[in-house]
């Protein structure tokens, strides 16, 4: 996949439903690897999002997890959050 040439963000809704962590996995792994992380970096990051939308997802009071995916110089960094739930997890970017 090639490597974007500018700063990215994502920022994604799902329900908390566990049928939709997987999708926000796999949307999470395509991400990281687009901002240029390597594959097998890619591949935890997006089973990270799926733990971090299982974790905050638990205790949701509007049913829904917003997810922000932001690249930063030298890390993608999520933020996962839920009603008062935030979690956050980060993916290394290659020098």
């Amino acid at each position: 996949m090639p490597v974007s040439p500018r700063r990215l963000d994502l920022r994604l809704t799902i329900p908390t439903a566990a049928s939709y962590h997987p999708l926000a996995a796999e949307l999470a792994a395509k991400f990281a690897e687009y901002s240029g992380a390597r594959s097998s970096d890619a591949r935890r990051f997006g089973k990270t999002v799926e733990t971090l939308a299982a974790s905050v997802g638990m205790e949701a009071a509007d049913g829904s997890i917003a997810l922000k995916m932001e690249v930063g110089a030298r890390e993608l960094v999520v933020t996962a959050t839920s009603g008062s739930r935030t979690e956050r997890a980060t993916c290394p970017l290659p020098d």
